[in-house]
């Protein structure tokens, strides 16, 4: 009701001004309409506690049923005389966060009604190209991710952001505290590796400052599938070493395992490595003088070839 009311008089505000006056009143006007109007909750996401505080819910935080999405939500309790607390609900069909109906019923009437934004877990590939960008920006300004992690380094790269700057956390239970480990970049790129435990592991992906866009983000354990692959020779040898880019197209059938197939090398191990524009895995092979051991060092130490070796993983296979 109060948000019909402020259009209104907008409205008459604009309608009725003077012959003489700005563009003010138009442009405030327009970007009333434009903002979002929802609550955007700490959390937001499926299985989070959540609160809100609004002096209309005095006398209404009891004895209540609350609706969230359609979707009725559990651990509803009273914080205080105008402070709700509860379990945000998973609400079916949503993969990116929007705003959703909130509504607090008592007997079976409606008492209290806004939008809240929902956030969406959304299920993550690890080693794997991925396409869609995820939206981001300094009001909605966090997204979530769940990986299926084994008990290992996983490094994380995301790219894409030039206008703004992101840190990346995780956590392993639904409501655990984030654990910061990728923060030490600013726009365009953010990596790191973490040694994460077997089984489910939740990622959280901030936005620090800056414009919002969207951004891609990539997560390897292993060796990365390709969608593009580049064979490097050099010093008389014919399969030195050969490159598998995880860009953000399709996964190329040319990858370094058929253009080396033909050599039938025996690859020594495998670097994985973030860059600016994503994950790279550079394959040693042993015929081209590249060992287990050599190979490791080159990948995880300044000078041998590869990039940003203090968050690169190697893979000794």
């Amino acid at each position: 009701m109060r948000v019909l009311i402020t259009l209104a008089v907008l409205f008459c505000i604009v309608g009725c001004k003077k012959k003489e006056s700005s563009d003010t009143e138009n442009t405030l006007l327009a970007l009333f309409l434009l903002s979002p109007r929802d609550i955007v909750l700490e959390w937001g996401y499926p299985g989070s506690q959540n609160q809100i505080q609004n002096s209309e819910l005095v006398g209404k935080t009891s004895g209540i049923t609350l609706k969230v999405g359609g979707v009725t939500a559990t651990g509803v309790s009273e914080i205080s005389s105008d402070t709700i607390q509860f379990t945000m609900p998973t609400i079916p069909g949503i993969s990116e966060n929007q705003a959703v109906d909130f509504v607090i019923e008592k007997n079976g009437t409606s008492v209290f009604t806004t939008q809240v934004r929902y956030r969406p877990i959304v299920s993550w590939s690890i080693n794997q190209p991925i396409s869609s960008l995820r939206p981001i920006d300094g009001r909605d300004n966090k997204n979530f991710f769940q990986i299926t992690a084994t008990a290992a380094n996983h490094v994380f790269n995301s790219f894409g952001h030039g206008f703004f700057d992101l840190d990346l956390y995780y956590f392993t239970s639904l409501n655990g505290t984030p654990i910061a480990f990728a923060e030490k970049r600013m726009n365009g790129a953010e990596f790191n590796k973490v040694l994460l435990p077997a089984g489910t592991v939740y990622i959280m992906a901030k936005h620090i400052s800056g414009l919002g866009g969207g951004y891609n983000l990539q997560i390897a354990n292993s060796g990365v599938v390709a969608t593009t692959s580049a064979k490097l020779t050099y010093s008389g040898w014919t399969f030195n070493l050969c490159y598998d880019t995880m860009g953000t197209g399709p996964a190329t059938a040319n990858n370094c395992d058929v253009q080396m197939s033909v050599y039938n090398p025996t690859r020594s191990g495998r670097c994985t490595y973030p860059s600016d524009q994503g994950l790279t895995t550079r394959n040693y092979y042993l015929e081209g003088g590249f060992n287990t051991t050599y190979s490791q060092n080159t990948c995880l130490n300044p000078g041998g070839g590869s990039q940003n070796e203090a968050e690169s993983i190697f893979i000794p296979n």
